[in-house]
């Protein structure tokens, strides 16, 4: 993933965790922190490099900040609809 944001200029991976699912306490999601540069182009990337090695970007959440700025992580993106919060 930090070297396909970085080739095309749309920010780095700066960390990951494990976070549970709302729908499942049992599961588990991954929670991407990312520092990108363009929003829609970064996340659209980061689903299809996880779509493409055959990991299920169902279970992921996409949390960034802007490049270049000192700023709290906000949640982007969500495997589940309506979910507002990363640190699940």
């Amino acid at each position: 993933l930090d070297i396909s944001l970085i080739d095309a200029n749309l920010g780095c991976v700066d960390g990951f965790d494990m976070g549970k699912c709302i729908s499942d306490p049992k599961k588990y999601a991954l929670n991407i922190f990312c520092i990108i540069t363009e929003e829609e182009r970064s996340i659209a990337l980061v689903k299809r490099v996880l779509r493409d090695s055959r990991l299920d970007y169902t279970r992921i959440k996409i949390a960034t900040m802007p490049y270049g700025k000192e700023e709290t992580y906000s949640l982007k993106f969500s495997y589940k609809k309506g979910v507002t919060d990363f640190s699940l």
